[in-house]
């Protein structure tokens, strides 16, 4: 201790570059050298620094004002400082000593923390010592920590989406919609889902059925393995090259766009740091990492390169299905200028899931799913003296992707005659043997272009002091892929033969085009003596031809040094990505002839092909407006805060069923002996019915309501323990606006009754989810060793279906005609019998009870260079059942034990 206390005041002695009028100082680490390119961040004025190639930075005063400031001083694999400088000590050189994250250091935080950010007011960080303790093998597993999230052993087999503050769970149309509105950005980059189209046909299968599936185990996990209409899979994203991971499910500041229900903002490592590696294991699940940051030299700045493997297999005893990841990284970092910051990626990242035949499947049954994306992203900023203008900076990002999907299984049925027409028209078909392997196949190359431009200034009116911001950013999006490939000959398991897939090219549609602008202002001032900070801005995106106003403010107001309370209120859009506005056309192929005699020389197939073309260039937007009230306190013991939260979610995106009708002429058909039947028209039509198609529209809606409260405390001295507690109440209330038609039956039509369709309201559905998350965290720093008790209660999962009213609010006749029924009747004859097509409401429960699931995590740290970890999952091995008289079976709640153990090295 004395020596570096003595080098550090030679060091002092030695800095005495002071820039009069500035706030100077030294990042040194333990053995007092100076790290290069440490974040310097002043809360206050949301400016960012970086230290030089010797460690120092200087922050002049035009750009802090006069009042004191309080930096925050971080670098990759170092514990964060904070300290507030007062004014009169800005012109004395300080020495800022940054010491390496440790167990064995006191102050260490294992667990997340809800904190007023600069994005929003009710933001949760995990830093590196939480993502450390979650042993986690991808961000999903970090992610299921958040509140209302359900504790889960690591799931690799199934594609995982992120859904915030929306309980509904169970619903496909609303998880889908939800996730795509939660943008993950990593380094100031969004990760766009927009040009992923690998679904079959919508107008067949729906917006949740297009995506292929693993028909093997569709009761374990989300048995689809892509998607299209979703948010990313954060399975695909791993955690060991993250530094800090904050969730804004509140409102977010006007800068970031595409989003309506909240963003995952990542940063990754950068700059110097040791070889660090980790593998884990869990089951049949291996994770291997490799990371290294180099010191180029003087100016040459430095080199970030990660490598993450990933082999997960389902079943040891068979490995018929197994995923796989590969990511690769490297990042430059470089202060061109003393006031030019440029920071260069080149990323590598690649999936696959495969479900292989099983020897001992006699339907030849298997599935995958390849995925793998390059990408290069540029961000430049540029520091300047200007009162009109601090700060510059300009990101550029562009990644190319390619993705195969694949599905078979082997059919045994009678001869079927195929339509392979791709335009409407009535031909002859052919036949092909009921014996073949259906196929399913469709090949996209997404890729993505993203630039955003933000001018930064800060200065003072009077006594209020002014963060500004304004920028913009473009957005491109497209697939040059090969789309669905559809060999008539061998069609797909479809079981609407009135239905088929046709090739469809990804590379014929038009490009997504999407522009935004926004201006930010974070004010600080005094009101009543107390400090009130008002972050309020103003977005405008032009999305798919729709322009959007969309207005946010976050306020904070500081009642004492231990009380604060917090509003936001937001509006903001999410645009329609490439599968919902540009779904392949349906083809209703329909018999008017089959004669087959066995011999197909001398049978006859005469079909009439119906191409029914979607035009999706109007589809809106889907759009979010939410309301928040929270508050906050920090005592010396402990922090707890309570938030209460409204957001309406109105434009999603859902399918929608309608009914065609066809009239199509008669044929008959004169036998020809050795030959082909000859085949001509009768004069007469017949009228074609409950021919179905699906199409996208905005009927998608959902009414969130909920309640979360955090408690934490610090430290007790006596036990080395903390203690965290949060319980979320989420409520949610979602319908499709439209309306939902079933149609009447044949034997009803065959009787001459008008109604052919009725006409309901659609269904709506409620749910109340209540949990609490509870956890214990011991450390002793003297022995590096941290042991985690988490325990998740499940109060109430309640669903509802609220139904219909039970009556048609209107029926469509044999031609289509639309008549309003004003006050339905049963008795009457063109449309009482109607009723028993509507839907009943009904509740359900998952369980009737509350249930306990407890998790335990155990690390222990050798000399700060050696880690060991370990978890279990459900470790009391708590598996509640409950038994349903109605369905007449058991639900067992909560999984077996899981046991997984981690080790990490840096050298």
């Amino acid at each position: 201790m004395r020596r570096l206390l003595f080098l550090m005041l030679i060091s002092t002695t030695s800095y005495a570059q002071t820039i009069s009028g500035s706030l100077n100082g030294k990042v040194v680490d333990t053995k007092n050298r100076p790290v290069q390119y440490a974040s310097v961040y002043v809360n206050e004025r949301e400016i960012n620094t970086y230290t030089t190639e010797t460690g120092i930075f200087s922050l002049r005063q035009s750009q802090l004002g006069d009042e004191p400031v309080t930096l925050r001083i971080s670098f990759v694999g170092k514990q964060t400082i904070t300290k507030t400088i007062p004014k009169e000590a800005w012109n004395t050189p300080e020495i800022f000593v940054l010491q390496e994250l440790s167990l064995t250091l006191e102050n260490v935080n294992v667990s997340s923390e809800r904190k007023k950010s600069d994005i929003s007011n009710s933001a949760i960080i995990f830093d590196r010592q939480a993502i450390e303790q979650v042993q986690a093998y991808s961000l999903a597993d970090i992610l299921n920590n958040l509140p209302g999230k359900k504790m889960a052993a690591p799931d690799l087999q199934y594609r995982q989406n992120i859904t915030l503050r929306s309980a509904v769970s169970g619903d496909p149309t609303q998880e889908a919609n939800n996730s795509l509105g939660v943008a993950i950005y990593v380094d100031g980059f969004r990760q766009a889902n927009d040009a992923n189209m690998q679904t079959r046909n919508v107008g067949m299968r729906g917006l949740t059925g297009g995506a292929i599936i693993n028909h093997k185990d569709p009761g374990t996990g989300n048995p689809a393995y892509d998607s299209p209409f979703g948010g990313l899979d954060i399975r695909n994203i791993p955690s060991d090259n993250i530094e800090s991971i904050e969730v804004i499910s509140g409102v977010a500041s006007a800068k970031y766009g595409e989003i309506t229900d909240g963003a995952i903002i990542i940063q990754r490592k950068a700059g110097e740091t040791p070889y660090e590696f980790t593998m884990r294991m869990n089951g049949s699940s291996t994770n291997y990492s490799l990371s290294k940051g180099l010191n180029l030299g003087k100016k040459a700045g430095a080199l970030n390169i990660s490598m993450n493997y990933l082999n997960s297999i389902q079943d040891p005893r068979n490995s018929v299905k197994n995923y796989r990841r590969i990511n690769g990284g490297l990042m430059w970092s470089v202060n061109m200028l003393s006031n030019l910051r440029n920071t260069l990626s080149l990323d590598y990242s690649y999936k696959k899931d495969n479900s292989k035949v099983d020897p001992d499947d006699n339907e030849q049954r298997a599935t995958f799913s390849m995925d793998r994306r390059l990408s290069v992203t540029n961000r430049t900023s540029l520091s300047l003296r200007s009162p009109y203008l601090k700060n510059i900076t300009l990101g550029m990002s562009f990644d190319k992707g390619y993705s195969n999907s694949y599905t078979q299984s082997q059919l045994n049925k009678a001869v079927e005659g195929v339509a392979d027409k791709d335009t409407t028209g009535t031909y002859e078909g052919y036949y092909i043997p009921g014996n073949y392997l259906a196929i399913d196949h469709i090949i996209g190359e997404p890729y993505n272009f993203s630039a955003n431009l933000s001018l930064d200034n800060n200065f003072n009116t009077g006594a209020v002091k002014h963060t500004v911001s304004l920028g913009g950013n473009f957005y491109v999006a497209g697939n040059s892929g090969q789309g669905v490939i559809a060999d008539p000959k061998f069609p797909g398991a479809n079981t609407d033969r009135t239905k088929s897939e046709r090739p469809y090219n990804f590379d014929l549609q038009n490009n997504i085009l999407n522009a935004g602008f926004y201006l930010q202002d974070k004010a600080d001032y005094l009101l009543f003596n107390h400090l009130l900070t008002t972050n309020a801005g103003i977005r405008y995106d032009l999305q798919n031809g729709s322009a959007s106003v969309q207005p946010r403010i976050n306020l904070s107001y500081q009642l004492s040094k231990t009380w604060s309370l917090r509003a936001a209120y937001g509006l903001s859009a999410k645009a329609p990505g490439m599968s919902q506005r540009y779904p392949a056309p349906t083809y209703f192929d329909i018999p008017l002839l089959n004669v087959y005699n066995g011999n197909v020389n001398q049978s006859l197939y005469l079909v009439h092909t119906e191409r029914v073309t979607h035009d999706n260039s109007k589809l809106k937007p889907s759009l979010s407006k939410q309301l928040e009230l929270g508050a906050s306190a920090n005592y010396s013991f402990f922090t707890t805060s309570v938030y209460g939260y409204i957001k309406k979610n109105r434009d999603g995106f859902t399918s929608e069923k309608n009914f065609i009708q066809l009239v199509l002429p008669e044929y008959s058909y004169t036998p020809v002996e050795g030959g082909k039947p000859i085949y001509q028209a009768t004069g007469n039509y017949k009228r074609y019915t409950g021919l179905t198609d699906n199409a996208i529209t905005n009927n998608s809606q959902s009414d969130n309501y909920g309640i979360e409260l955090f408690f934490s405390t610090k430290k007790i001295a006596a036990i080395q323990t903390s203690f965290n507690m949060n319980t979320s109440v989420g409520y949610s209330y979602y319908k499709n606006q439209g309306y939902e038609i079933n149609e009447a039956g044949i034997s009803f039509q065959e009787q001459g009754r008008k109604a052919w369709y009725g006409i309901f309201k659609a269904s709506e559905f409620s749910q109340l989810d209540i949990t609490t998350k509870i956890s214990t965290d011991t450390h002793i720093p003297k022995l590096g060793f941290v042991v985690s008790v988490l325990a998740d209660i499940y109060w109430k999962n309640r669903r509802n279906s609220l139904g219909r009213t039970g009556e048609p609010i209107a029926y469509l006749d044999k031609d289509g005609g639309y008549h309003a029924i004003e006050q339905f009747s049963p008795d009457n004859y063109d449309y009482g019998f109607l009723s028993p097509f509507s839907a009943k409401a009904n509740s359900s429960q998952s369980p009737p009870f509350a249930y306990v699931n407890m998790s335990l995590r155990i690390a222990k740290e050798v000399k700060k260079k050696f880690r060991i970890s370990v978890y279990a999952y459900n470790f009391l091995n708590l598996m509640p059942k409950y038994y349903n008289p109605i369905a007449n079976s058991f639900t067992t709640y909560n999984n077996p034990v899981n046991v997984g153990g981690e080790i990490a090295f840096k050298f």
